[in-house]
């Protein structure tokens, strides 16, 4: 019998190799689809539906029995939410694949431009910046593994170049890519906030005269290493509530080298705890660890609105040696503590002491009666050293 070409051909009529079985005894890791260009809507910090256009991998494991996979229907499972793909959402999405699919893991990654809008730093002129987002899922028998990814461009001025130069430093465009797993929500925003807070200084897409002075000095005000910037993100990343695991990878695109500097850090709750643990397990240190004198006097100096050049000035020393200081290169003398604490309008034997400077009336106090003076400081938990009970 001759089929007439205009009818439709059953489903039934056609054989299905991806279902047939396999005798090669090999399993496949991940196999399905990449690069597929697709309209999603995102929900930003607030509260709006944003469009934009995602580029979406999305694959499934493959027991050895099986042939192949069905690829046609990660495409079905995608027209059905409707193009909205959000962290809440995407439990829902990947146990989708994994049911529809028959398989024993499911795997999704959703890259993005994510747009949020800026306001220059003294204009107050707004401008869209560009973000490039990653939501990247996974779910099987252990339960589901989510990463919120996103590369935020930033400023970076080095130290050394403004430690030894006379008129100014280099400074350059720096590409952060950060990667955190966290129990609970974390908006894109927040995150890039964080960030940016850790560089030199953020960038803007659009700046008027007044903006690009503030952010010049800013970012002179503000020297980072590649190292700093990567230590100085995870730190930041990890006290927020939820934060399990974060990964940061900086690329300072160097203004005066033909090459690029590059860092990468990574962090876990897990591995923090088992530190912790072991830490709990041998002897106590003699000293707690303390912010060193360097960052506590560019928090204080920050917190007081002084610029890196004035509060300089007000010291006694150059912008160059200050910036020394607070990288933790270089000690101030006792007379530029002194001017450092009429500054802050604090105690001058409280500054000396943040320096490790032990004044000389205190240190005859502790001379004259060092038992006295170990029992007050183990009873206030300043540290763990205690008289020695054998004498």
């Amino acid at each position: 019998m001759t089929r007439n070409p205009s009818q439709a051909v059953l489903p039934l009529d056609l054989p299905d190799h991806a279902s047939e079985r396999d005798e090669r005894g090999l399993p496949i890791d991940r196999v399905g689809i990449r690069g597929l260009a697709w309209p999603i809507t995102v929900l930003d910090q607030e509260r709006k539906q944003q469009s934009t256009v995602a580029v979406i991998d999305a694959s499934v494991g493959l027991p050895a029995e099986d042939k192949g996979t069905h690829m046609s229907r990660f495409v079905e499972i995608l027209n059905e939410v409707s193009g909205e793909l959000t962290v809440r959402n995407m439990p829902h999405i990947l146990e989708t694949i994994r049911r529809r699919l028959e398989a024993p893991s499911a795997y999704l990654t959703v890259r993005f431009p994510y747009f949020v809008m800026k306001e220059a730093p003294v204009s107050r002129a707004r401008s869209w910046m560009e973000y490039d987002c990653t939501f990247d899922g996974l779910l099987d028998e252990q339960g589901l593994d989510f990463t919120l990814g996103i590369q935020i461009p930033v400023k970076s001025l080095c130290p050394c170049s403004k430690a030894i130069s006379e008129y100014g430093a280099h400074n350059q465009r720096s590409l952060v890519d950060v990667a955190v797993r966290s129990s609970e929500f974390l908006w894109i925003e927040d995150l890039i906030r964080v960030v940016e807070d850790c560089a030199s200084a953020p960038l803007y897409a659009l700046l008027k005269r007044e903006d690009e002075k503030f952010v010049t000095e800013q970012a002179y005000d503000n020297p980072r290493f590649v190292e700093d910037l990567v230590r100085e993100v995870v730190i930041a990343l990890r006290s927020l509530p939820g934060v399990r695991w974060v990964k940061v990878t900086a690329d300072n695109q160097e203004s005066i080298h033909k090459h690029s500097a590059w860092a990468e850090l990574s962090w876990s709750r897990e591995d923090e705890n088992a530190r912790r643990q072991t830490h709990l397990e041998m002897p106590a240190p003699e000293t707690p660890e303390a912010l060193p004198f360097g960052s506590w006097l560019r928090r204080e100096r920050r917190g007081r609105q002084f610029s890196q050049q004035a509060f300089a000035e007000r010291v006694g020393v150059s912008a160059s040696f200050l910036s020394r200081v607070e990288s933790g290169e270089k000690g101030l003398s006792g007379d530029s503590l002194c001017r450092v604490a009429a500054v802050f309008g604090m105690e001058a034997e409280v500054v000396q002491l943040r320096a490790g400077v032990v004044p000389e009336k205190l240190l005859t106090l502790m001379s004259q009666n060092p038992e006295g003076f170990l029992r007050l400081a183990d009873r206030i938990g300043n540290t763990s050293i205690s008289p020695n009970k054998g004498r």
